[in-house]
Order: structure tokens, then sequence, then C-alpha cells
């Protein structure tokens, strides 16, 4: 029998994951034989046999916030409403974070990363936005044959255990290739970009990937998802492993992060606790879903929007920093030159240091410009992205080993020295005083 072509506009697409989800639901139609969505036309093309109903394919999406339409606008706000909304957000943000710093609710920033609970913190924001859910609602469409909670451990299980275990791969990739100033660079800076891409995609300001949608990851899925249909007894499980793959904008964010460190074991936990982050609300996907039609989610969705774009202009810092061009960190390190004992040994000044899993302690340090300075660095945890040191104005950019490691330099031609991880992700500086 000849195929027929039909093509539906959908409302409510705007990502490869949103793709995914259409043609997984329309699959479940026996007569339709092939789909070919395109979130970027808002549409789909329906290759299928006999006669479709609509109305029915209709009630497969519309829980997911999709629904096919004869003719649909999409209204979109000006774009100087929509800046105007995402500075009254940023002012509004900065008052509270003023009111908290007041209340010594604030911890002092020494340097810029993503620690452990923030990464959760992320995953938990994830969870909630629409990509996100995509995972949800790829996981209620194996609970909807098998509705329980063993399947939804299952699922979970599976994607924690797959974040961990891809977390291992491509940390072992990162200790092979973090030893380069010129790798940290590149995933800093891919690292920012995604997030202050993502942050204004989430704060409807500018969607990017309507114009920049890189389906690669999506494409992987779909190949794995098809694969598992044959298996479903287990498809459950390796359903949530292969959520690794999404293309969703956190989860890549976090994946170059976790590439950066350098150290397989310390990417592999960050990975497992980004997915841990999820899980709550994963659990209770069916009650996320209906949080998304009241208003106030939307504007809670704006205020992460903001928060994530400023984590990518943080690290757009990191990136600079690298290059010694980042003159933020003033506000960001305090000049606690009181703590710095500076020794005088044979006419050199000598200043100490020491580098482990926190970062650099001090990262502050003082000497003056009338006499050379031997700085004398110990290394007691140089797995991960801190033991590549970068220092731009001195030219050193090298890996540090266990124990002493010497650099001798002259202060009088300088005020400041910058220096950093390989990602720009631990940092500090030497003030050089007259």
């Amino acid at each position: 029998m000849k195929l027929k072509k039909k093509t539906l506009k959908i409302e409510g697409m705007h990502c490869p994951s949103c793709e995914i989800l259409v043609k997984d639901k329309f699959s479940q139609f026996k007569n339709i034989k092939e789909i070919k969505a395109d979130f970027r036309k808002k549409e789909a093309e329906v290759f299928y046999q006999g006669e479709i109903s609509e109305e029915k394919l209709n009630q497969l999406i519309r829980p997911f916030g999709y629904e096919i339409k004869k003719r649909f606008e999409e209204k979109e706000e000006p774009l100087f409403n929509r800046l105007l909304e995402f500075f009254g957000i940023v002012v509004f943000l900065f008052l509270i974070y003023l009111i908290l710093k007041e209340l010594n609710w604030v911890p002092s920033f020494s340097y810029q990363k993503l620690s452990l609970p923030l990464v959760f913190v992320l995953g938990m924001v994830a969870s909630t936005s629409t990509c996100m859910a995509t995972a949800g609602a790829l996981y209620l469409s194996v609970a909807s044959k098998n509705s329980n909670f063993k399947t939804a451990l299952s699922f979970n299980l599976g994607r924690v255990l797959s974040y961990f275990f891809f977390g291992l791969i491509f940390g072992f990739l990162g200790k092979g290739l973090k030893n380069s100033a010129v790798f940290g660079g590149i995933l800093t800076l891919l690292i920012s970009l995604m997030m202050i891409f993502l942050g204004l995609d989430m704060a409807k300001v500018f969607s990017w990937q309507k114009y920049f949608g890189l389906n690669f990851t999506g494409k992987i899925f779909s190949y794995f998802e098809e694969k598992l249909k044959k298996y479903p007894r287990r498809m459950p499980f390796f359903l949530g492993a292969i959520t690794y793959f999404l293309p969703c904008g956190f989860t890549q964010s976090v994946q170059v992060f976790a590439m950066g460190l350098g150290n397989p074991f310390l990417s592999a936990v960050y990975m497992m606790v980004f997915a841990l982050g999820t899980v709550p609300l994963l659990m209770i996907i069916n009650l996320v879903l209906n949080i998304r039609k009241f208003q106030i989610y939307h504007y809670f969705l704006k205020v992460m929007g903001v928060l994530v774009f400023f984590v990518g202009l943080t690290y757009f810092s990191n990136f600079l920093n690298l290059f010694g061009l980042n003159y933020f960190d003033r506000f960001f390190l305090k000049n606690n030159e009181e703590k710095v004992n500076v020794k005088v040994v044979s006419g050199k000044q000598i200043i100490e240091m020491t580098v482990d899993s926190s970062g650099y302690s001090p990262n502050v340090l003082v000497v003056k410009k009338d006499k050379p300075v031997k700085w004398i660095v110990y290394g007691k945890n140089v797995l991960g992205c801190q033991g590549y040191f970068v220092v731009p104005i001195l030219g050193i950019s090298q890996a540090l080993k266990e124990g002493e490691n010497i650099f001798e330099f002259d202060p009088k031609n300088f005020s400041e020295i910058p220096f950093s991880c390989g990602m720009g992700m631990f940092r500090g500086k030497i003030i050089i005083k007259n």
C-alpha cells in the first residue's frame, strides 16, 4: 500500500528533545511508518497507511505541552519587553543578594567553580525545564505499560549509573588532555557560552537552539531507543541509561566541566551528583508536568535562567583569566595581606602556597618590588584541573608535581600577577607593593 504524507503543525516544540518526544509518541500508531520532526519549523511530517486521527495524536502529546493545530501564530513579546523583564529580574536578585550579604548569609568567593552542591541544584533545576521534562516523559512512555515503583527506580538507577560510567570515561579523556592551557581554555569557553545561551533561552530573551541547535546527541539517543524497544523488560533501566545522550544544555555543560577536571573519579562523581539532582522530580514527573501549567512556573524558569546566565558569565571570567585578561577578580578575591608571611632569605622574598582539592591557599599573596621572589608551591592534590598551573604574565603553563614546585621571578616590572588552574576555575593573585 502506498504511503500517504501529512504535515502537522505542532505548537510547543522548541528544542531537539521535543522532536524525540513527538516521534516517540506518534510511533505508537501502527499505521504510521515514518516521522520527521523539525522543532525549528514547529512541524512533523508523518508518513502513514490508511487513516490517522489528529485528535488521537493530540491526546498522546497534549499532556507534555504540545498540540497539533491547523494554524497557529507563535506570539512572542517584543525584544525590548523581554530585555526589560530580564533586567528587572537581575535587579531583584541583586537586591536579594545585598540583603543576604548584609545578614552575613553569603559566603565570600575566593574562586569560582561548580561545587558538588551547586551541581546537584543544577540537576534539580534541569529536571523542571522543558527539555529535561522530556526525560520524564520518556519514562512515562514505559511506565504507562508497567506503572509501579520498581519501574521508576529502574529508570532512575540506570540514569544515575550511566552518568557515573560516562563521567569516568570522559574524565580519562580529560586527564589525557588536561596538561594544555589551550584545551582548558576551549573547555572553559564552551561552558561559558553554553551556560550564557542556555540562561538566555530559559529567560525567554533569545532562543539559541532555534538558530544553532545541534542534534548530534539526539541522533545517538534515537538510535539506541529504537534498539531498546526489542527488550521491554529491561527497557526502563536502559532507557534511563541512554538519557545521558539527550540533547540538554544543562547536561552538556556539566559534561564539558567534568571532562575538564582531568580526574576520572571526580568527573564521574560530578556527573552522578547531577543525575541524582534530577531524581526527586523525575520520580514525581506527573506532578511536575501539572505544575508547568501555572504562570508562576514560567517566572520560576526565567529566574533560574538569569542565575544560569550569570554562572556562564563567571566561566567567561575564568576564560579571560587564562590569558591574563581578567580584571574582575578584585571584586571576588580579598586582599588578606595580614595573613601572608613573607620571609627574606639570602636577599630573596620567600612566599609559600599550597595546592589541594579546594584550590590555592592562600590565594592572595603580597610581595615588595625591591627584592626578587622565590615562590614555593606545595602540591598536595594535583590530580584535578588545579594540578595544571597557569601564570600568563610569567609565561608559566605546566603540570604541578607532588611536593615542592619552585618558581622565581623579579617583581619590579609588575603591579599584580594573576594565576589560575588550567580551566581558570581556581585562581588567585600576587600583589606587588612599593
